[in-house]
């Protein structure tokens, strides 16, 4: 069985990464929504370091962007408060345009992983009215999401493609493609291994809309294993459904 933890800050020493091996991790996600693999390279360095020393065959496993949506780069870290008047696009907090297109008023949309949300009130060209239903502090490239609704996006985007690009020079081994959507979207990222002569790399799907869940069967053929993303699942369907539809997807694979 593999172990995994995320890098980041709190374990990018050398010595973290050692005992973190000593007490069993076997590799290591890396979430490229908020890096590159080239920016990473000092502390892949140390932890490719830190698997020699351990002896252990560690694991790279990239999470890549994906369709997801995300606010775009913030100045400085914004306080909303709940109940006040908040703008999105051109005359606030810059979001995807794709986002403002989906939105209808009465819509509801989750920030940073139903951290913060809001509700839209009405649009007004590339901007997007709206309220907040519940405050705190948001920062630079956390996710937005339309509740119920689902918005079309490629399957990679040209991040993702260029840290793909580097996959080998890295040791990535295996990569979380988020939000698939069907058996083309995985299909799309196995070729753009191919073009960069990864093959070998491993393809976890993860499910965390209804297009996942509707075309299941079909992902599990394409893809090498499946993710069970919860975080954003119970987004994309009523909270209380998400353990019934976990052990359903569990129960497919075996």
């Amino acid at each position: 069985m593999d172990f995994y933890a995320t890098l980041g800050v709190s374990c990018s020493s050398r010595k973290t990464l050692e005992a973190l091996f000593a007490a069993g991790m076997t590799g290591v996600r890396l979430n490229l929504s908020h890096t590159t693999l080239a920016q990473s390279a000092p502390i892949l360095e140390d932890y490719h370091a830190a698997a020699a020393h351990a002896g252990v065959k560690a694991r790279l496993v990239i999470d890549l962007q994906g369709p997801e949506q995300r606010v775009g780069v913030l100045e400085t870290p914004l306080v909303l408060t709940e109940g006040e008047s908040v703008s999105l696009g051109d005359e606030g907090i810059p979001v995807p345009e794709a986002v403002i297109s989906a939105a209808q008023a009465g819509d509801r949309l989750s920030l940073d992983d139903s951290a913060l949300l809001l509700e839209a009130v009405r649009r007004e060209e590339q901007t997007l009215r709206c309220r907040v239903l519940r405050g705190g502090t948001l920062q630079s490239r956390k996710s937005i999401a339309v509740i119920g609704r689902e918005i079309d996006a490629p399957p990679l985007t040209a991040e993702d493609e260029a840290n793909l690009a580097l996959a080998e020079r890295y040791g990535v081994t295996d990569v979380l493609q988020p939000f698939v959507r069907s058996r083309a979207d995985v299909e799309a990222l196995r070729a753009a291994l191919a073009r960069c002569g990864a093959q070998s790399v491993r393809i976890m799907a993860k499910i965390e809309n209804r297009r996942g869940l509707e075309a299941l069967d079909e992902i599990i053929a394409a893809a090498d294993e499946i993710c069970i993303a919860r975080g954003d699942l119970g987004n994309a369907i009523p909270l209380w459904e998400v353990p019934r539809i976990q052990k359903e997807i569990a129960r497919a694979c075996r």
